[in-house]
């Protein structure tokens, strides 16, 4: 799931910027994404104070927590978002949580590539 996003939004970018229209994309996916909503997924999930496991948690988010996507970026072999919780015990912090711990508004996405076979069903 991860590389098909990643896939995903590589050949987006690069379609894009062939067209001319990548800054007036990723203008308007700036504020697209600070609009999104996510879950976590997790029993529990550590809020980061960086994209890191190494980093300080400035809360803990449980099962169902909703909260708002605000940035994500790409660590290692995750996505880590950060996001605002809007529910739960932790309810207006800010952080860092793993992709494999939300569900997240690109979940919701699916972009077809040509080795996907499902795709062209």
């Amino acid at each position: 799931m991860r590389a098909r996003r990643a896939i995903g939004a590589l050949s987006l970018t690069v379609a894009l910027a062939g067209s001319g229209l990548v800054g007036m994309v990723a203008t308007a996916g700036t504020a697209e994404a600070a609009a999104k909503g996510c879950y976590v997924t997790a029993k529990s999930a550590n809020l980061r104070s960086k994209p890191s496991t190494s980093s300080t948690a400035v809360g803990v988010a449980y099962k169902n927590n909703k909260c708002s996507e605000k940035d994500v970026v790409i660590r290692g072999n995750y996505f880590w978002y950060k996001v605002k919780m809007t529910t739960g015990n932790a309810k207006g912090k800010t952080g860092w949580i793993r992709d494999d711990l939300l569900h997240t508004s690109a979940d919701d996405q699916h972009t077809c590539i040509p080795e996907d076979t499902a795709c062209h069903s």
